[in-house]
């Protein structure tokens, strides 16, 4: 006789198979009211290597976002403030506005996307569905005219509320310019979501940039934390 929890994880799993997971996916991205203020600390670092030479640069940020918009409270590569001094208000919160609200960029991307496979496993030992895609790659004319190879394909898993636990990403150019010269780049993109309150936020990202251009090598490594604080 089966064990009860394991009946139910059964069921969860069956359930998970029957639903479809694009589906579930936009419309959990697409229903998070992300009204709460949060406050984060975000932890960013950049490694290029060029020619044999690395460089390194890291930053680190807290960011404050709510109904009244979004704030920098903290920022390593600014003074600090005196204390009566109010936040300075984000001017360019890209790299932020990607790690507390991941959600528009995902269905952006998820706009045109299509199904490759779909299959129930767990994710850290919890139910999950896997879900493979193919994604657009958003290119003008021009570059689809040099193009030798193209893909960007993403596996995501998610949960039983349809929002995702975890995903990876991969892009793949080789590109033919000026008849001999070609350019190849691959770029690996893995995130971790968390979810607080009415809110999706991204963890953790790596992603690697790598390939080759006019016969140089490069790579570039970026690695951005974001943690909930108090």
């Amino acid at each position: 006789m089966l064990h009860p929890a394991l009946l139910a994880t059964l069921a969860l799993v069956s359930g998970l198979l029957q639903a479809d997971g694009l589906t579930d996916l936009k419309t959990a991205l697409s229903g998070l009211p992300q009204t709460a203020k949060v406050r984060v600390q975000i932890e960013e670092e950049s490694r290029e290597t060029e020619g044999g030479k690395e460089q390194i640069e890291r930053r680190s940020r807290q960011v404050e976002e709510g109904p009244g918009g979004m704030r920098i409270l903290a920022d390593s590569r600014q003074p600090s403030a005196p204390a009566t001094q109010k936040a300075a208000p984000v001017e360019d919160g890209g790299s932020i506005q990607a790690a507390l609200r991941p959600s528009a960029g995902l269905l952006l991307d998820l706009a045109k996307a299509r199904v490759l496979e779909e299959k129930a496993e767990t994710w850290e030992g919890r139910p999950a569905r896997r879900l493979k895609v193919s994604l657009e790659l958003n290119l003008n004319q021009e570059a689809r005219s040099h193009l030798k190879r193209a893909l960007r394909e993403a596996t995501l898993w998610l949960g039983p509320d349809g929002l995702p636990y975890a995903m990876t990403e991969r892009v793949e150019l080789q590109i033919r310019m000026f008849l001999v010269a070609s350019v190849r780049t691959q770029v690996d993109i893995h995130r971790r979501f968390l979810r607080t309150q009415d809110r999706l936020l991204v963890a953790e990202e790596r992603s690697s940039v790598q390939g080759s251009a006019m016969g140089k090598a490069f790579r570039t490594l970026e690695t951005t934390r974001c943690s909930v604080l108090p």
